[in-house]
């Protein structure tokens, strides 16, 4: 007796639901940024990206495109750790503590090495990392200046995003600081929030 279309069997032959989709599209960006960071974006391949994330490669072309995308929608997806579905009670200063939190990850670090050590045959990867990660932080910066401070300025969110980094991310980068924790994030917001007169 052929199973009805309304059985689960047929379902899971069917087209994966909207819900199957978002899950399979996570799975496909956590497995990317393992591979990317481990052999580099240049020596990594589609079959690669498929084979660690268990699909085919069909399926990667059907929900990316190409590689290039894939390694777009992984920054944007890193990028909303912070600035996606913030707490209620979000403020300038918990924001700040969010931003250096994971500015200065694991995953975070390890994407900004290996986009310095391919921008030069990929200069897009560059602009990619630049536009989703440090110009999306800076926007949520703005606004929080904006509706905390009456500050609609576009530079001093800048500037308070440069002091965010600072010398611990280039020590960082360079494997001279262990992750920074908690503790270490509020500090180090903080203080850069005190220098632009911006504490509370």
């Amino acid at each position: 007796m052929t199973a009805s279309p309304a059985t689960g069997p047929a379902r899971k032959r069917g087209r994966p639901t909207a819900a199957e989709r978002v899950q399979r599209r996570a799975q496909i960006l956590d497995a990317a940024l393992i591979v990317f960071l481990e052999r580099g974006f240049g020596n990594t391949t589609i079959e690669q990206l498929a084979q660690a994330a268990r699909v085919s490669k069909r399926t990667i072309y059907s929900y990316f495109g190409d590689k290039a995308a894939v390694f777009s929608e992984m920054v944007q997806s890193l990028a909303k750790g912070v600035s996606t579905d913030p707490p209620p009670d979000d403020t300038l200063e918990s924001l700040s503590i969010r931003i250096v939190r994971r500015l200065h990850s694991a995953e975070l670090i390890g994407l900004h090495r290996l986009v310095i050590a391919e921008s030069t045959r990929f200069p897009e990867l560059a602009v990619t990392l630049h536009a989703n990660g440090d110009e999306r932080h800076i926007a949520r910066l703005a606004e929080h200046l904006r509706g905390e401070r009456g500050l609609d300025s576009d530079e001093l969110a800048r500037t308070l995003f440069t002091l965010l980094l600072g010398q611990p991310h280039r020590m960082r980068l360079l494997g001279l600081l262990e992750p920074v924790t908690e503790e270490g994030a509020r500090a180090q917001a903080l203080a850069a929030l005190a220098a632009l007169g911006l504490s509370r």
